[in-house]
């Protein structure tokens, strides 16, 4: 399998060190060149891995919150010079870890290495016991991140993906928003800006007509179901349906 590596202005000691324990993997290193990027990035393809230090401190605690909706691999802060208070913001903001410039890079290293053993170790670990399989109309496969709905192949950003995965192994349950959050996202019931979005992003891939959903049903005040089989009918077949 080959891993992704995601890169932001990254010092060089620190990316020769990494590279140095990963020469005997599969990995494409990619350079992103602003935080905007990164996200861009994350949202268009599977990432094992970002290891980012941003151009101004300050600005990591908003956009790590946005990057964690869209993105689960580990993410690593570098600072320029470690500071305490911006550490404790950057690891409540979503960043898996925090290091300066100024500390081993060799520790360093290890504990990235750490954290990329273990998430690339449970992705191996689910993809093994997590085959592609078909509900009705739609094909899913973990191991590839590959989704077809009739056949028609439909790209997913990591959130939606997930989150079609947990719909096609519960279908035709009503989940509720606090259920979706804790077992398809791993995140406690408070996630804040609850469901709704990545319901509209998954309803804009796979619905023939998003405003008429016909794959996921919002049942009122209690939340989603998925029921993966519909029968398309032509109008005169209504007709005689509702005559009978």
């Amino acid at each position: 399998m080959r891993y992704q590596i995601l890169m932001l202005n990254v010092p060089h000691n620190f990316c020769h060190a990494l590279k140095c324990r990963l020469q005997w993997m599969d990995i494409n290193y990619m350079t992103a060149l602003t935080p905007q990027n990164v996200e861009d990035i994350c949202k268009n393809q599977q990432i094992h891995l970002a290891i980012l230090k941003f151009p101004e401190p300050a600005m990591c605690s908003e956009f790590l919150v946005a990057l964690r909706r869209i993105c689960f691999a580990p993410i690593v802060v570098i600072l320029e010079k470690y500071d305490v208070k911006i550490a404790h913001v950057a690891l409540q903001s979503g960043a898996d870890l925090c290091a300066g410039t100024q500390c081993s890079v060799d520790l360093t290293v290890d504990h990235i290495m750490a954290q990329f053993r273990r998430y690339t170790g449970y992705d191996q670990h689910i993809d093994q016991k997590k085959q592609g399989f078909q509900i009705g109309d739609i094909y899913i496969d973990p191991a590839r991140c590959v989704v077809r709905v009739k056949e028609r192949i439909v790209k997913l950003r990591p959130r939606e993906f997930s989150l079609l995965h947990f719909f096609m192994e519960h279908p035709d349950e009503v989940l509720s928003a606090e259920r979706i959050c804790e077992k398809a996202w791993h995140m406690d019931a408070g996630y804040d800006r609850g469901v709704s979005q990545p319901i509209y992003l998954l309803r804009q891939a796979i619905e023939p007509d998003p405003e008429n959903p016909r794959y996921i049903h919002t049942v009122h005040r209690v939340g989603y179901r998925f029921t993966p089989n519909f029968v398309e009918t032509c109008d005169e077949c209504d007709g005689i349906v509702r005559k009978l």
